[in-house]
């Protein structure tokens, strides 16, 4: 099969495109499509290293190699910790992937099919590659018409918090789960991560998730009863200054509940309910 470089480029590039956008979509990472053909378009270059004789213990690190630079393209800059986890989530698709061409190599045998290293070579034509994009876009509107998804749902946004001087910002996911109210106000109460509020988070509350004791709570504190699949007890709130939801302002009368465990792998920081705070 002859291999032509220009096929080769654009063919990898869909197909790294395809894989970011379930890195993105998979780990919740904030990156637009233009980044995610710039990753796309740096990993297909990355395979043009398969096109060169190489020893056979050289493909692993090559395509290895490959999907770090693609990953850094699409999602530059991100925590290493975060960049390494997108890094294995990346690697992983993209073993699944090639099992699933060499599936069909191996059992339909197309003669216009090869996988070169760590990379996929279609023999296809520029026109016909063209048209099957644009098919494959139309389909892709046509379902999201079809079966429109619940944007609160998935909405991830900044909130700013203010409380006695400190200043912070919280990356928050919607859940419209979370339905805690504090008990005595009945204010909505967003669930944050203490690591994540910094100085923020008085001492009292400090004190308490320390040594939980209710009946140590400050007059200023409040004591918010939850319930979850793992279990149920207290959770340690207070009332900041200001809470708003960053570039639109809008101001968000609540409590805020500290928890020390992680509530996602870096995401977010924040669990709050948009349905409990009408525009």
């Amino acid at each position: 099969m002859v291999v032509y470089a220009d096929v080769f480029i654009i063919v990898n590039l869909y197909i790294d495109f395809f894989l970011l956008w379930c890195v993105r979509a998979f780990l919740h990472l904030e990156a637009k499509g233009g980044r995610l053909v710039l990753g796309g378009l740096f990993g297909a270059l990355c395979g043009l290293i398969s096109l060169v004789p190489l020893p056979a213990w050289a493909a692993l690190p090559a395509g290895g190699a490959g999907a770090l630079v693609a990953v850094w393209g699409a999602f530059w800059p991100l925590p290493w910790r975060r960049l390494a986890r997108a890094w294995l989530c990346m690697w992983l698709c993209s073993f699944l992937l090639a099992g699933f061409f060499l599936f069909l190599i191996r059992f339909l045998a197309p003669r216009n099919m090869a996988v070169l290293g760590s990379a996929l070579y279609l023999d296809i034509s520029l026109p016909l590659l063209f048209f099957f994009t644009c098919l494959a876009y139309g389909l892709f509107w046509a379902i999201q018409r079809l079966f429109p998804r619940d944007a609160s749902a998935l909405r991830l946004c900044t909130l700013q918090v203010c409380h006695q001087g400190a200043a912070v910002e919280l990356a928050a996911k919607a859940d419209t789960g979370n339905a805690l109210r504090e008990p005595f106000s009945g204010l909505p109460v967003i669930i944050c991560e203490e690591k994540a509020l910094k100085a923020a988070v008085p001492q009292p509350v400090q004190d308490f998730l320390t040594s939980p004791c209710p009946e140590a709570a400050a007059h200023h504190m409040r004591l918010v009863p939850f319930s979850s699949v793992g279990g149920s007890g207290l959770l340690p709130a207070f009332r900041p200054d200001c809470v708003s939801i960053k570039g639109t302002g809008q101001k968000l009368p609540c409590y805020l509940a500290v928890c020390r465990s992680p509530l996602s792998a870096g995401q977010f920081s924040a669990l709050f309910n948009p349905d409990l705070f009408p525009e």
